[in-house]
Order: C-alpha cells, then structure tokens, then sequence
C-alpha cells in the first residue's frame, strides 16, 4: 500500500497537470460539431463572468463552460464562427467582443495610442531643441564673473587670501 506522502505528492502532480492545461482541452465538442467553428467563436467573445477579461476558450471558470456550451449548440444548428459572434454583439454590443473592431469610435483604440505616442515624441523633440537653443545662446564667460552687486575691495581681499593660503 503506498504511503500517505506518495498519494500527497501524486495528487499535487496531478493538480498541476490539470491547472497546466488550458481551460478549451477540458471543455468536450459533441460529436459532429466542428471544434475549430467552435473554437473560431470562443476565441472572439469575451467570457461575462466578471473575473479577469478573456475570452470564452481561455477562461476557466463555470461560467465560460456554459458559454462553449452554447456555441456548441449553434455551431451544432448550423451557424459559422462568424455567425456566432455577429448575433452575439448584436445581443451585447461590441463589448462582447475581445478587440474592439477597427471602425468607427472603435478605431480610435487602435490608433489613438499610436497617435498619442507620436505626439508626445514631437513634444519632446521641440522642448529639448528650444531647452538646447538657450544653452547655446547665453553668452560664455571669459575670466572670472564680474557682478556689480559685489563690492571690488572685497573680490581684492579674497584673491590676496586665497595667493597667502597657496
């Protein structure tokens, strides 16, 4: 009979195989139902649980099983991955969907950030440009600096120190 820490360790080999794999390899396709058509349409619609945002194929809770469950029956009535999602964001809107479409006002999740980055590459640019320019045209001091606010007998009595402390 084996151990208590031989079945310990086996169910923890187990579990891990089992969290390992993805949430789709443990989800069954009826038999005559195209697992890729399912698949397609899993992969584009976001599960609603409300745990982390993913799609229906990569999500592992109950939730998306009953989803793939779903799609399945379509797929199994006749209806295309394409098919399946268009009635699905008719249903839900876009946000059903895990990438907004690239039309629209959704388009501008897709360019905006290029556009964004852009931007502030161009500002950045210009600033360090205009910040340079003005380096460049102070005007460079020969000698030490001479400031009317300081008094002459003073900078007099400063250089005889310091030529005394050498």
């Amino acid at each position: 009979m084996p151990s208590r820490s031989g079945l310990g360790g086996l169910a923890c080999w187990v579990a891990v195989l089992v969290c390992a794999l993805p949430a789709h390899a443990l989800r069954p396709v009826p038999p005559g139902v195209d697992a890729a058509q399912v698949e397609a349409a899993a992969s584009e619609i976001l599960c609603d649980c409300g745990c982390h945002p993913q799609s229906i194929k990569d999500c592992a809770c109950g939730h998306a099983d009953m989803r793939w469950d779903e799609i399945a029956a379509d797929v199994a009535a006749g209806k295309t991955a394409n098919q399946i999602i268009a009635d699905r964001v008719e249903r839900f809107g876009e946000k059903i969907l895990v990438a907004p479409k690239a039309r629209g006002f959704s388009l501008l999740a897709w360019i905006g950030p290029g556009i964004a980055l852009i931007v502030a590459a161009l500002g950045l640019t210009l600033g360090l440009r205009r910040w340079a320019g003005r380096a460049a045209a102070a005007p460079a001091a020969d000698g030490p600096v001479q400031s009317a606010a300081v008094d002459p007998v003073y900078l007099e009595r400063l250089r005889r120190d310091l030529e005394e402390s050498r």
